[in-house]
């Protein structure tokens, strides 16, 4: 009976005795969960787009690894479709426009700035291929200012904001995924989304004082109305 009693009270008692030890194991569990999810997070283009003023902005961010070794071509004759830097999106969906005005293996020089790296080396990305193919899925890669070879297993992510000459009509609006790029060991993510203008903060300025002369005009107006 006193073992009984023993193993049924030690464990609370184990708990009240030493809490922080064990909210300190807790803690360290979730953030063990939290960098497993991160590393394998997978890689995330957002575009977005005023429909009708001939410009996209692309966003790149996301982490993966390489699941074979190839390379990342540069944008010097390297039109078509290769595994190691072009992806297909959304295999037997259709993730551009019926409308859309982009060419077989087309490449859209990219303005700013945005990067790739693959284990130690960091490219600058210099163009986007993009290319219909309405049998196996739209293809989308990337082009580099050098070569980027790679091997299995290295880590991969990219960053930057950059634009391109592409109005957003030319795609579906949505959310899309693909098989992945060599140097992605997860799925891709596309999100194509519409925006509105957003006057600049000059226009802003010049309607305040344009509304600011209406509101005195229609004050002296009145003033000399009563007088």
């Amino acid at each position: 009976m006193k073992s009984l009693r023993h193993f049924a009270t030690s464990p609370l008692r184990h708990f009240a005795t030493s809490p922080l030890r064990h909210a300190s194991h807790l803690v360290t569990l979730v953030l063990l969960a939290l960098a497993s999810t991160t590393a394998n997070a997978a890689l995330i283009v957002n575009v977005e787009g005023v429909r009708g003023s001939g410009k996209t902005t692309w966003t790149l961010s996301g982490s993966s690894s390489a699941d074979f070794s190839a390379n990342i071509r540069t944008s010097a004759g390297s039109n078509g479709f290769l595994w190691g830097d072009t992806t297909r999106i959304e295999s037997f969906r259709q993730s551009f426009s019926d409308k859309t005005t982009i060419g077989r293996n087309s490449l859209f020089a990219v303005k700013g700035l945005a990067q790739v790296t693959v284990g130690s080396q960091t490219q600058t990305i210099t163009h986007i291929f993009l290319s219909p193919n309405i049998f196996f899925g739209d293809e989308f890669g990337i082009r580099v200012n050098t070569s980027l070879p790679y091997t299995k297993g290295a880590s991969s992510r990219w960053s930057g904001r950059f634009t391109l000459d592409l109005d957003i009509s030319n795609f579906k609006l949505g959310s899309y995924n693909s098989d992945g790029f060599g140097f992605s060991g997860t799925d891709v993510t596309f999100n194509f989304k519409e925006t509105t203008s957003v006057p600049d903060p000059s226009s802003l300025a010049l309607l305040g004082l344009a509304l600011t002369g209406l509101g005195f005009s229609r004050k002296l107006t009145s003033v000399r109305a009563k007088a």
